[in-house]
């Protein structure tokens, strides 16, 4: 009678011991658990930047109310996220990538092409973090190389991939060979991965109303005050104002430029009683976090009157403000297919 240190079987032409042979199980088995946890977290995370892009959250859009930003005002953040906000097949795109890799991940044959996904998607995300100075660049670290390790089981086939040949089908692993758990999973596990993918994607849908945005204000628009009337506010004159066309939920931007240079913005709302409540955040100035706290509320009466022009009165305020063509270029340019002359301005 043989004990646990006695051979039982031969490995790659090694004797191997029955102990040495459930020790190496129940490794095989814990480590292919943890590949399962690994996976769900990094598909978890893909899901909510994904679908924050591909419905325009993440970014947003390009906003009237960015038109009186300069250049050396933003921050590189800030920056990048109009760059992006710009286009929204860009930024649709991306987060589409995203949620893709997700979904391959989700499902155990289609995992180790998600995580190759995911690597590329994230690496991306993380050189663009790093450059841009995105505060979470670590988060997008930490998943560029969550992909790579999930990747492993599979690097060969993916080498072989790459240099043409064969790559036999894909390194899979099970947590337990146990038959009830075996049948089980066999169904709640895609199970469960459909009911992530679309629950996640239908709860960014409803918070967004599908994508579909208020009807632009009806002061929406570029402009710049005349010489005349009262426009000063805090001892500052205003020389433009720019009212954002993208509303939700009735609110939009609102951004103000001042003669001696500040510049100060928040979120208007038209009211039906033909006024605009303005909630202003403080005046630029320095390192401001994503988060402020609004510190002027303003409530203007609005009158529009013929070629766009604008007069706001109340609270110290006779303004008359007139359409700036040159600051809403950038939103009023035309895309075309056919070859022009190259407009860099």
């Amino acid at each position: 009678m043989r004990n646990d240190t006695e051979v039982s079987a031969i490995d790659d032409g090694k004797p191997v011991s029955t102990s040495n042979r459930r020790i190496r199980s129940v490794l095989t088995r814990v480590l292919w658990g943890g590949h399962w946890l690994l996976r769900i977290w990094l598909a978890g995370y893909l899901l909510v930047y994904g679908w924050s892009k591909v419905f325009l959250m993440q970014m947003g859009y390009a906003d009237y109310s960015d038109a009186l930003i300069q250049y050396g005002e933003m921050s590189p953040m800030g920056l990048l996220w109009r760059f992006m906000g710009f286009s929204p097949v860009v930024q649709f795109l991306a987060g589409a990538a995203e949620v893709t890799a997700a979904i391959l991940l989700l499902f155990r044959r289609t995992a180790w092409l998600g995580a190759a996904l995911a690597v590329v998607d994230m690496s991306v995300v993380f050189l663009l973090n790093l450059t841009f100075d995105v505060p979470v660049k670590q988060l997008a670290g930490m998943m560029a190389l969550a992909g790579l390790i999930l990747l492993i089981p599979n690097l060969v086939r993916l080498g072989r991939f790459l240099i043409g040949l064969p790559t036999g089908a894909p390194v899979q692993g099970r947590i337990s060979d146990n038959r009830i758990f075996v049948a089980i999973t066999k169904w709640t596990s895609p199970l469960l991965a459909v009911v992530l993918i679309v629950g996640s994607g239908v709860a960014f849908g409803l918070r967004t109303n599908w994508g579909q945005l208020d009807p632009a204000p009806v002061v929406a628009g570029v402009y710049r005050a005349d010489d005349g009337g009262q426009r000063t506010v805090d001892s500052a004159e205003i020389t433009q104002m720019a009212f954002g066309q993208i509303a939700v939920g009735g609110k939009a931007r609102v951004a103000i430029r001042f003669a001696d240079g500040s510049f100060q913005d928040g979120s208007y709302q038209v009211k039906d009683d033909g006024s605009l409540a303005l909630s202003l955040y403080p005046k630029l100035a320095g390192d401001q976090g994503l988060v402020r706290d609004v510190s002027t509320r303003m409530g203007l009466r609005y009158d529009l009157g013929d070629q766009g022009r604008l007069r706001l009165t109340g609270d110290g305020l006779d303004l008359t403000l007139v359409p700036d063509p040159e600051r809403r270029y950038l939103y009023d340019r035309d895309f075309s297919w056919a070859p022009r002359e190259a407009i860099h301005r």
